[in-house]
């Protein structure tokens, strides 16, 4: 027992700054001789190193939260806020959930009726939705075809027709449902090809880059985000703390 104390006092000093090893090097052993049985230590019992790795890592991830946490406010109205940017839902709802997706992301499609589903029943929500189209041409002629009929006050009927669809989308699907949809027709191409668009989609991209999101779809609900699908209660959890800090701050 006292040798494995000594040891991990040994160990302390090792990791410890120099001002702290010089207090164990008075005990007569040198450097060579504290890390020999550091090392021996370290041998005969791995699981400390794995939990120091895990240990770690669980920081560094608290700390990239917190960093982008604290890029949020500045962000809110990009975000929330961008008069742009499509608004499913109770346009003047308490809470406003931020969704970055692409028409041709399977868990996008997966997501959209547990969402939607959510938002009807809440009838409080505003539901912000985030073109980011990258997994092909197809996506970025579904994000323009949805921008396209948001002019039109059609955006809805656009969006739950593509996000809906199985499979990937072609140009023939889309413009199917561009029809279905009941847009002006002449007007809807005019307006998929509008270059105001580019920079619709350019500042999504500005705005997912600053939260380093890497794929789709990413949610955003107050100071909760999450970068991929929510496949627990992230949604209902996240929407209720809003809510009850609102309240407190009252």
């Amino acid at each position: 027992m006292l040798r494995k104390l000594a040891v991990l006092f040994l160990f302390a000093a090792v990791v410890l700054p120099s001002s702290a090893q010089a207090k164990f090097l008075q005990f007569g052993l040198n450097e060579s001789e504290v890390k020999d049985i550091v090392k021996e230590y370290l041998l005969e019992n791995p699981e400390i190193v794995k939990e120091a790795l895990d240990n770690y890592q669980i920081k560094e991830a608290q700390a990239r939260k917190q960093a982008l946490i604290a890029k949020l406010q500045p962000s809110r109205a990009a975000l929330e806020r961008d008069p742009n940017t499509p608004v499913i839902g109770n346009p003047d709802g308490d809470v406003t959930i931020v969704e970055f997706f692409d028409y041709n992301c399977g868990y996008c499609k997966m997501m959209f009726p547990k969402v939607w589903e959510y938002v009807q029943n809440d009838g409080n929500i505003r539901w912000v939705l985030k073109d980011m189209p990258s997994l092909s041409e197809t996506s970025d002629l579904a994000a323009r075809a949805g921008l396209a009929a948001n002019k039109q006050g059609k955006y809805f009927e656009m969006h739950q027709a593509m996000i809906s669809h199985s499979g990937q989308l072609t140009e023939d699907d889309i413009i199917t449902y561009a029809k279905s949809s009941g847009l002006d027709m002449k007007k809807f191409e005019q307006d998929r090809k509008d270059k105001a668009l580019d920079k619709i989609l350019n500042a999504n991209r500005i705005l997912a880059s600053r939260f380093e999101f890497r794929g789709i779809p990413d949610f955003i609900i107050g100071d909760f985000i999450s970068p991929g699908a929510m496949m627990g209660d992230e949604l209902d959890v996240n929407v209720k703390a809003i809510r009850e800090k609102a309240a407190a701050a009252e």
